[in-house]
């Protein structure tokens, strides 16, 4: 998978050098920053060839006004110190006009104040942190703010009468705003087993020990990575506690699936609705790229906000703060995902949430969720 996406990159490059292009004329460079190595990886892969795949698409219908996309990549690994050294190197060596990235909510804070210094625009495909609704007004985001997660989950358990909730949170930016957004929505005495770990421990059995000791209704594992939360999955199972588990969006993962098979069964996640792999969008995406590492909802919400970044840039040009207006007034514009448009903060409206659940192998739609 990695290949093919590496692949397209070069076609796409390539094409613009073809026509004589450079970054100055007859080129508009586009910047991408996401975890492509690591535990993160699926979906950084699924975002890229989202991305990209719009991308060919608009190169070739002739560019945006006549000018072709070229995209510049950078590995993000899914943490701060990558992303901001990636952000300095897209803006101030590669000069892009743009930036589709974060993906991890790590990265996108810690490029953001670089990209806002610059006045460069950066749109998240992924982050879903509530701290990204304060990273700046050339920040935005197609995919929806945790503090609106937390408080479906919250009304969740509270329709259940799940009050006693045990989590293991991975320490990074991303699970542990989370973690505290869920906190505040329950209420703290709602946690009765609250333990956070370093980031990409895969052993978690001494602390699944201690919960023999606890009372707890529903476990939720709040990794970064599927393969965090299979790891956790698994060693709750097999020491025999039998409580639901509900997670978010990181859980619907076709690799947690490979790495926890059995555990992961009965799994509920709170996530975005699903993009079918029949739909038009999923036809293109499949025959392109092939299956998807991660889910096909990444990939469209990377293809909406390199879709709506067109739109602006076709419509008001190259300049930050003139596309920064053009998403502030924005309507709607009608993606893959559905009709969105951004509030105030870069935060996406219209998004709404669906609970799933792991049955047979697949994740099941049970019902949405309605997000105020």
């Amino acid at each position: 998978m990695r290949k093919t996406f590496l692949v397209s990159l070069m076609a796409i490059v390539l094409t613009a050098c073809q026509t004589g292009a450079d970054s100055t004329n007859n080129s508009i460079t586009i910047g991408y920053i996401g975890p492509l190595t690591g535990d993160a990886s699926p979906y950084g892969v699924d975002t890229l060839n989202g991305m990209l795949l719009k991308a060919s698409e608009i190169n070739a219908a002739g560019g945006i006004n006549g000018k072709l996309i070229e995209i510049v990549t950078e590995d993000g690994r899914c943490t701060g110190a990558d992303a901001a050294s990636a952000a300095q190197k897209l803006i101030h060596v590669d000069k892009v006009i743009a930036i589709i990235g974060g993906q991890c909510s790590g990265e996108t804070l810690a490029a953001a104040p670089i990209a806002e210094e610059a006045g460069i625009i950066m749109i998240s495909p992924l982050s879903s942190s509530p701290d990204v609704t304060d990273a700046g007004d050339f920040i935005f985001r197609d995919y929806p703010s945790d503090a609106l997660k937390t408080e479906a989950m919250a009304a969740y358990f509270a329709e259940k009468g799940y009050n006693k909730v045990a989590v293991i949170t991975e320490n990074t930016d991303f699970a542990v705003a989370f973690r505290d957004a869920l906190k505040k929505n329950l209420g703290e005495d709602a946690l009765v087993f609250d333990e956070v770990v370093e980031p990409n421990t895969k052993d978690f059995r001494s602390l699944v020990t201690r919960l023999n000791d606890v009372d707890f209704d529903v476990f939720f594992p709040n990794g970064q990575s599927a393969a965090t939360i299979g790891a956790m999955l698994q060693q709750v199972r097999e020491q025999g506690f039998e409580q639901l588990a509900v997670s978010h969006d990181v859980a619907q993962d076709q690799s947690l699936l490979q790495v926890a098979p059995i555990a992961s069964e009965g799994l509920q996640v709170i996530n975005v609705p699903a993009v079918s792999d029949d739909s038009e969008f999923g036809s293109k995406f499949l025959e392109q790229y092939g299956a998807t590492q991660a889910a096909m909802a990444f990939a469209a919400h990377a293809y909406d906000a390199m879709g709506v970044l067109v739109e602006a840039i076709g419509t008001v040009g190259t300049d930050g703060i003139a596309i920064r207006d053009y998403l502030n007034d924005l309507t709607a514009y009608e993606g893959v995902v559905g009709a969105f448009s951004f509030d105030a903060n870069g935060d996406v409206v219209g998004i709404p949430y669906v609970l799933w659940e792991v049955q047979d192998g697949a994740y099941v739609n049970l019902r949405n969720i309605d997000v105020n």
